[in-house]
């Protein structure tokens, strides 16, 4: 059996699609998947890496604010959609599984028109407009929150949950800890309102002798920030990205980072307490509305990234500290999100077509 994966843009749409590529692949040796993405996101860099082919279409955000933006807007997509019925019409896939996003649009409506077994995957708790809109066309919907239910008045909606990749769940070990360890991340390529207010965290931190900071801080901050952990008095590793974030999520107690979906469920995994700070400028805001749902299973707590300062993180961080009672069950809680076999999940609906 063939599955065409169309995932792009963000690691939250691709690393979920790689999931469930490796499950499928590894369900039967004749099976075989594809990817389409495109030349603008992260796939290019990161798809091939797991062994994978990839294909490439154009695929635009909507855009709509005048009359010439509409036109264009439909012009590429029906450009897009071409293209995607020239690459399943080669490929021959038995069915296509869109993981989200404006990437998956044009992908999913030439499989619809082309009588395809369709299927889509939201990661997020409230979906976007491309999600929304598929959603009505597909044969099913795979959500990885409960509560995304509410916002699709589709049927066939199954709560997969949101698939790891295999070498991030093969590395859950205990670690051996004696410090109260903080790790801190803004994404692949850092956040610098995430870095900036870490540099204020320090002097805070630096009365805390049993403390370590794991930071990743992207590659435009990593020099500035490396020199001044220098000069502090903290116990840190800093470095500009790792492909061993299971490394780090062992060590830590708590972690501070955004709220996309793939971190949630990465936290959730490892039942790590976490500090969110949604990103503001996400699409629909919905890091925020990721970030509201965890804190309101008590797993986790938000800082709105315009509030976020040293002052108020070294508050939430001390409190923890004294806390580890607390520190536990915010790990429980968050851990409530996670479904071991979310990849399998999806799988059994897409094969069983």
């Amino acid at each position: 059996m063939k599955l065409l994966i169309s995932a792009g843009g963000t690691g939250g749409h691709i690393f979920p699609g790689i999931a469930v590529a490796e499950s499928f692949t590894g369900m039967h040796e004749s099976n075989d998947v594809v990817f389409v993405g495109t030349q603008q996101g992260l796939e290019g860099g990161i798809i091939p890496r797991y062994g994978f082919r990839l294909l490439f279409i154009e695929a635009h955000q909507f855009q709509g604010k005048n009359m010439f933006s509409k036109i264009s807007t439909l012009v590429r997509l029906v450009q897009g959609i071409r293209a995607a019925k020239v690459i399943i019409n080669l490929e021959k896939p038995d069915a296509i599984l869109g993981m989200g996003g404006f990437t998956c649009v044009p992908t999913i409506l030439a499989g619809v028109m082309l009588g395809l077994p369709t299927f889509l995957h939201e990661q997020n708790v409230e979906p976007g407009l491309a999600n929304k809109f598929l959603s009505r066309f597909v044969r099913s919907t795979f959500i990885s929150f409960k509560a995304t239910e509410k916002y699709l008045g589709t049927k066939n909606i199954f709560h997969t949950g949101n698939p790891l990749r295999k070498t991030l769940k093969a590395a859950k070990v205990p670690e051996e800890k004696h410090t109260f360890n903080v790790f801190i991340f803004g994404g692949s390529r850092g956040a610098r309102s995430i870095n900036d207010s870490i540099l204020t965290l320090l002097p805070f931190m630096e009365s805390y002798k049993n403390t370590v900071m794991y930071h990743q801080t992207g590659t435009e901050d990593y020099e500035h920030i490396k020199k001044v952990y220098e000069g502090s008095k903290v116990e840190y590793e800093v470095f500009p990205f790792t492909d061993n974030m299971e490394k780090y999520y062992n060590l830590s107690d708590v972690v501070i980072s955004r709220s996309g979906a793939t971190t949630i469920f990465e936290l959730a995994y490892f039942k790590k307490a976490a500090i969110l700070i949604p990103y503001p400028f996400s699409a629909g805001q919905h890091q925020k509305t990721n970030a509201a749902h965890v804190a309101s299973l008590g797993g986790a707590y938000v800082v709105d990234n315009d509030e976020l300062n040293g002052k108020k993180l070294h508050n939430l961080l001390s409190s923890l500290m004294e806390n580890p009672g607390r520190l536990k069950e915010m790990g429980n809680n968050i851990g409530r999100l996670y479904i071991e076999d979310a990849a399998e999940r999806i799988l059994k609906e897409i094969v069983g077509f």
